[in-house]
């Protein structure tokens, strides 16, 4: 009665009420809405992406990007449920390759990324039903070239990986599978010669056979993948560093067959589940190296090498999380860092290598004292794992060395009140 007294009383009052609940009816309509999606594609030919950057005197700031990739699919919604199918096949070679040459620059940046297939799908504020199939027969390869006189800063990130699926939810359930096949080689490579940089200097180098990626926020997470690489085939990775000075130096390379990562907040998440269980058998040789010498240094030098044939892991705050996986290598591990230096005024030379044949991972902040973790993991190793080092210094402050090589390895740890 007060409503038909109100539009009795008022005409533009009326309008306005019924533009209000015209509003409403479209919000609702909106956020009910769902989306779906189906994309299917063939990559026969090779794929190759080459950027040259050269610095003729001097820059405040020099980037150099390359990038290629032989399928990429997304499919991303804002809000609403959104339910999303890929399939993807690879039969030609991916190649990205990127160099940065000439004089100095304040900043300095290099980004090279090569992928196989690319999927990646989610929502805010809704469901995500996710499935993705990926196999990539043909090589994977991605190659950075710095040569400069020097830079203040400078920083690049070398990636190549044969298939990449990236689910991601907000606010809703996220309901997400994968199948991945490796079956070609995949190289990443950096090699760096400058004089010298005046404030940091880091340089990441990853190769990788399969990959998942999930990330959840206030939501709930199922995740399953059965992922392979094949056998008589390298998963490669290489940093090699020169600098005539360097300073708080850092070169990073990693190598993997299969990796599958959740990382989840306020909500339940499980990676595999009891009776399906995420698979992830690996047959390639891995090789992970990193490699750097300076003339003369300071601050902190670090040569780090890492390399695994599967890893699975998951973490989350606040809610029950779970990790179920069945883990099985057989191609050889293997990882090298070495560092070389001449003279230091004080500084902390660090080389660490690691190499593991399965690694299984499942972490809980357990905030509230009340959130449980399961799972069960199952692992079988048959391939050689070797972890090597090196460290040789003129005079510094601080010599830190350490190789380690584990066949297997599982950690399932709750933290929190």
């Amino acid at each position: 009665m007060m409503l038909a007294a109100l539009l009795k009383r008022s005409p533009k009052r009326m309008s306005l009420v019924a533009l209000a609940l015209a509003l409403a009816a479209a919000n609702a309509t909106t956020q009910a809405q769902s989306s779906d999606a189906t994309i299917e594609q063939v990559q026969l030919g090779d794929v190759w992406s080459d950027m040259q950057v050269e610095i003729d005197v001097d820059a405040w700031e020099a980037t150099s990007a390359s990038s290629a990739v032989g399928n990429a699919a997304a499919g991303l919604v804002t809000q609403g449920d959104v339910t999303f199918a890929t399939n993807q096949t690879l039969e030609g070679n991916v190649t990205a390759t990127n160099e940065l040459t000439g004089g100095s620059a304040g900043l300095a940046v290099a980004s090279t990324t090569a992928y196989g297939n690319s999927t990646t799908g989610g929502t805010w504020a809704g469901n995500t039903n996710y499935r993705a199939d990926q196999v990539a027969n043909g090589d994977v390869a991605a190659e950075t070239r710095i040569d400069m006189d020097g830079a203040n800063t400078i920083a690049s990130a070398t990636t190549a990986i044969a298939n990449v699926s990236v689910p991601t939810n907000e606010w809703g359930t996220n309901s997400a599978f994968q199948t991945q096949e490796s079956n070609g080689s995949v190289s990443a490579t950096t090699d760096v010669d400058m004089c010298c940089d005046g404030s940091s200097a880091s340089f990441a180098t990853t190769a990788g056979g399969n990959a998942v990626s999930s990330t959840g926020s206030t939501s709930t997470n199922y995740n399953g993948a059965v992922q392979t690489t094949a056998a008589d085939e390298t998963i490669s990775a290489s940093g090699d560093v020169y600098m005539g000075y360097g300073h708080n130096v850092l070169n990073a390379t990693t190598a993997f067959g299969n990796s599958a990562t959740v990382h989840n907040e306020w909500g339940y998440a499980v990676l595999g589940r009891e009776r399906s269980e995420v698979f992830q058998g690996n047959d390639s040789d891995i090789d992970s190296q990193s490699y750097v010498t300076l003339d003369n240094w300071s601050g902190h030098a670090t040569s780090s090498a890492y390399g695994v044939g599967n890893q699975a892991t998951i973490s989350n705050i606040g809610s029950d999380t779970g990790l179920y996986a069945n883990q099985n290598n057989y191609g050889s591990v293997t990882s090298t860092a070495s560092f070389n230096g001449g003279t230091s005024d004080g500084g902390a030379g660090i080389v660490t290598s690691t190499a593991i044949g399965n690694a299984a991972t499942a972490t809980l902040c357990n905030i509230c004292g009340d959130a449980a973790l399961n799972g069960q993991t199952q692992q079988f190793n048959a391939g050689s794992i070797v972890a090597r080092g090196q460290a040789s210094v003129g005079s510094t402050g601080t010599v830190f060395g350490s190789a380690t090589a584990v066949g297997n390895s599982a950690t399932y740890q709750s933290n929190g009140d």
